[in-house]
């Protein structure tokens, strides 16, 4: 794919107002700022939560201050990354970004992770619809794929569960962490997308 991520050329077709507050019935979707530390290090550093994800889980605080200042404070208008926050908790309990996009296909990736004392609770399957939500009708891409790693039942109930359809053409291995992962892809038309709402 060509155009990910810091490429200049923008589709005229989409427009790009980068990450925008969001809520719903229990969260708040916002960017990361310095307070969230302390719970950033917390969902960052469990084994559970990075598992089937590209990265490590962080050794210590400052691992966690240096990639919060970074990656997670850096915004521009083509940055979709959100910070779930449990508003009666006042608690950042995970993220939710486009991690990949595509300017000439218009086709998102979106991923996300959520502390571990948190699964369960529909969090993240409230965060998606949310996000999924505006980004078809703000951003207005013409696709939103989500992969994951066919032993993390979890996240795929999550996938299925927002509307998002098995794509058996995108299933993929891929090196990670030393081994081989095979990943499953669903997706998310607009058009699919306007006519669940529509009906």
């Amino acid at each position: 794919m060509v155009g990910f991520f810091n490429s200049p050329i923008y589709n005229k077709d989409m427009n790009f107002k980068g990450t925008k507050e969001l809520f719903t019935d229990r969260l708040i979707l916002r960017k990361f700022n310095i307070n969230d530390l302390k719970d950033f290090n917390e969902y960052a550093s469990q084994p559970e939560v990075a598992r089937f994800l590209t990265w490590y889980p962080h050794k210590d605080l400052e691992e966690s201050k240096e990639i919060l200042e970074n990656k997670f404070l850096v915004y521009n208008n083509d940055t979709f990354r959100w910070a779930i926050e449990v508003k009666e908790e006042n608690k950042l309990i995970g993220a939710i970004d486009v991690c990949r996009y595509n300017f000439d296909s218009q086709i998102f990736e979106i991923g996300y992770c959520i502390n571990k004392n948190y699964w369960g609770k529909g969090y993240v399957s409230e965060a998606l619809n949310a996000v999924t939500e505006y980004l078809f009708k703000q951003v207005l891409p013409s696709e939103i794929r989500i992969f994951c790693d066919i032993e993390n039942p979890g996240s795929y109930h999550v996938m299925k569960k927002c509307g998002y359809k098995d794509r058996p053409d995108l299933i993929k291995v891929i090196d990670l962490k030393n081994e081989k992962r095979t990943l499953r892809g669903t997706s998310l038309s607009r058009f699919e997308y306007t006519y669940k709402v529509r009906y």
